[in-house]
């Protein structure tokens, strides 16, 4: 089992379609690939359409060659949209596409990048011109009969629903068969944060209901247990085949149908059996599950229920009874679902705050209304999905049920807007918090009833609860005491700069960068800051709002409860500023508008404002020239922060931030990602820095950084660090020593005793 799992991982890190790739000038071919998609098309919010492709075959010119791996591919152009619903999973596609390698971000707090690469799902991910350019066959009969069973229900939603409930029919979408595409982004952030995304991801709530509904119907009719049994196994392993392949449907197929053949053949399995052998089953049929988060929760909330709901329960009510009247029913099954809903948060609470450095109470209280809405959701949805075409008034009934469903789960949601502190963020948790919570749950669940056991154990265990929430290793990863620290997170093709003083104040330049449907802010930037020391944000810079400067500054400015928003030239009707500004609202957070001239002083470090001047005319769109470019100063040492401004704003900056008393100690942070807009000889020339910080996306479509701006680099003698190749970067000075080391411990250091890089 060891040997196939290690063989599958190899596979999946360095597959054949790397071996073939690796001879090939990726930014300047167009191949040809081959393959079967590997699920239905997604309509992005831009217009493309997003498919992920098992590739088979794939040729750079006139000869094809046998290689496998998994791309994701865009398609552009305005056909797209009309074409997508011809791209169903399990379709044979032949296209041309420009292929790129994924982003891999490294950064403190990054997962390992073998570990981001499993989980990622593909290999590497590209374009297709034009929509017309896809050549389509159909799939094997299975999943042609899924995808007609899946667009079926689709059509189905939007016409149940209409278009004025449209988040609605997302919802529902997504509850009956698995598809979140058509979910907006706002919805699931809400959902996540509440702790009920669980209900709207295919999972054991689904199966058991729609196992259940077969059983109840076929019980009247057939007198044998085996046939109804039977064929609710291939209801389950159809609807299965529907929805797709995910890590929680795996598990809740396979249980079903183990238990219901093992009832068969007159069989009993015990529920902790039972999932044993599940787990034991999907990892043969599929071993890099093991890695999968999405694995993690589903098997671990089902190993929570099984082992500790009706301990718990027993604790809270006693010995269980009979119940003699419909309250007492009633009483006992709001206290097993309780029960239930503690036992998988006390599981999963390590797990929630290592992957999403989230936890909360929420759940325990929202799980009473999101459970029934969603099975409200699920059967009122397929009732009217059935009957919309030949009984239009009881469908229309069922939809109105549905619909009511859907809206009170995300409507409930919104308890976490009402009562924050029923869901907090908190650091990533270390492996040895996450150990010592585990070996205290299992000590105090094997020995809660010997007093001289529990004791030490519930103190132990609020000990570790407590440094899982709190983190107190962050103290240790800030700066030593007088250290200026700068840092170049790795955000991909975009910036975000982290200032630390040494009075312990802090200052984030910017948070977007490249993403894939994820938000970066979330994901990237926020476990570098932890990892990085950082509890609080004081200050929180967007230079200008373009996407890749902005784009996670939001949900950053949230978790790390920012106390002032700075922002240059302003552009009210940018939806990603307006979005932030809400932000600020909520959070009670100052924003200021930074112009030249502006000057703060911290700790003995000099922060000037050299741009913009703020317009006499409101911008209608964002302009790289109207970048805030900041000027840091601290004994012997400099530090220019340009964002994207061009060489004409460059050229401003020669007579106003160079001069004979300057710092000889300069560290520049390129404009605009190196393009050759920026950074031109002359001033390169002028301002001479020992250091030069390149913030760009491995790979990236543009060209950066252009090479006549890395040879400018070069020739006045600095030492240009990539986030590309060097991943992030952190810089620290005390006033008179300059010393860089990247994320793969390499290190450098300049002194005043010399202009010139040190050894």
């Amino acid at each position: 089992m060891t040997a196939y799992a290690a063989g599958e991982r190899e596979v999946a890190l360095h597959p054949p379609l790397e071996a073939w790739l690796s001879r090939i000038d990726l930014a300047e071919s167009l191949l040809t690939l081959e393959g079967s998609l590997e699920g239905d098309a997604e309509i992005e919010s831009s217009g493309s359409v997003r498919l992920r492709v098992a590739v088979s075959r794939a040729r750079a010119d006139h000869d094809w060659h046998d290689v496998r791996g998994h791309v994701q591919l865009h398609v552009n152009g305005a056909a797209a949209p009309s074409l997508a619903g011809r791209w169903t999973r399990g379709r044979a596609v032949v296209l041309p596409a420009v292929l790129r390698e994924p982003q891999v971000t490294r950064n403190p707090g990054s997962p390992p990048v073998d570990w981001q690469a499993l989980v990622r799902g593909y290999d590497y991910f590209g374009t297709v011109k034009s929509a017309w350019l896809v050549s389509v066959a159909r799939g094997a009969w299975i999943d042609e009969a899924s995808a007609s069973v899946r667009r079926f229900v689709r059509e189905r939603v939007v016409r149940l629903c209409g278009h004025a409930h449209g988040s609605s029919a997302a919802v529902i979408t997504a509850i009956l068969i698995g598809d979140r595409a058509g979910l907006d982004q706002d919805v699931q952030r809400r959902l996540q944060a509440a702790g009920t995304y669980h209900v709207i991801a295919i999972s054991g709530g689904n199966i058991a209901l729609v196992t259940g509904l077969v059983l109840i119907a076929l019980r009247p009719l057939v007198r044998s247990y085996r046939v109804p049994a039977l064929v609710t196994i291939a209801a389950a392993c159809a609807y299965g085949a529907v929805v797709g392949d995910a890590p929680s449907v795996r598990r809740a197929v396979t249980a079903a149908c183990l238990y219901l053949a093992a009832e068969c053949v007159g069989f009993v399995i015990a529920p902790g059996q039972a999932i044993a052998l599940v787990v034991i089953l999907v990892l043969l049929w599929a071993p890099l599950t093991v890695v999968l988060p999405a694995a993690w929760l589903s098997f671990g909330a089902t190993f929570g229920i099984l082992l500790m709901a009706s301990r718990l329960l027993v604790l809270a009510r006693g010995e269980p009874s009979a119940p003699r009247s419909v309250l007492a029913h009633v009483w006992r099954a709001a206290a097993s679902l309780f029960c239930a809903t503690l036992a998988a948060e006390l599981v999963l609470l390590p797990v929630s705050a290592a992957l999403f450095s989230r936890v909360g109470l929420a759940g325990l209280l929202l799980n009473f209304v999101a459970i029934p809405a969603m099975a409200v959701a699920q059967i009122a949805g397929a009732a009217g999905v059935l009957l919309i075409d030949w009984w239009p008034l009881a469908a229309r009934a069922a939809g109105a049920l549905a619909i009511g469903g859907a809206e009170l789960l995300v409507e409930s949601s919104k308890l976490v807007d009402v009562a924050p502190w029923l869901s907090w963020r908190v650091p990533p948790a270390s492996i040895l918090c996450v150990a010592c919570y585990y070996a205290c749950l299992a000590t105090l669940w094997f020995g809660w009833r010997h007093r001289r056991i529990r004791v030490p154990g519930v103190i132990l265990g609020a000990a570790s609860l407590v440094a899982l929430l709190y983190a107190p290793a962050l103290e240790w990863s800030r700066p030593a005491v007088g250290v200026l620290r700068l840092t170049m997170i790795d955000v991909g093709q975009g910036d975000a700069f982290l200032l630390q003083f040494p009075t312990g104040h802090t200052l984030l330049v910017d948070a977007g960068g490249a993403s894939s449907g994820f938000d970066i802010g979330d994901r990237v930037v926020a476990p570098a800051l932890w990892a990085l020391g950082v509890r609080r944000l004081d200050w929180l810079l967007v230079t200008h709002p373009d996407l890749d400067h902005i784009g996670g500054a939001a949900s950053v400015a949230a978790a790390f409860d920012v106390r002032e928003i700075w922002e240059g030239v302003p552009v009210p009707r940018d939806p990603k500023r307006r979005s932030l500004r809400q932000v600020a609202t909520a959070l009670g957070a100052g924003w200021r508008q930074q112009q030249r001239g502006d000057h703060l002083e911290v700790g003995g470090i000099s922060v000037d404002v050299m741009g913009p001047l703020l317009p006499d005319w409101e911008r209608q769109k964002v302009r790289n020239d109207d970048s805030v470019v900041l000027r840091l100063r601290y004994g012997d040492v400099e530090m220019l922060l340009t964002g994207d401004v061009s060489a004409e704003i460059e050229r401003t900056l020669l007579s106003s931030s160079v001069d004979d008393h300057d710092p000889p100690l300069r560290v520049l942070k390129v404009a605009h990602h190196g393009s050759r807009t920026s950074s031109s000889a002359r001033f390169l020339q002028r301002y001479r820095p020992v250091a030069a910080l390149v913030s760009v996306g491995r790979g990236n479509s543009f060209g950066h950084p252009a090479p006549e701006v890395i040879a400018g680099l070069r020739q006045v003698a600095s030492h240009v660090f990539r986030s590309d190749r060097d991943a992030a970067v952190i810089v620290e000075t005390d006033g008179h020593v300059v010393r860089a080391q990247t994320w793969e411990g390499q290190t450098w250091q300049a002194g005043v005793w010399s202009s010139a890089p040190g050894p």
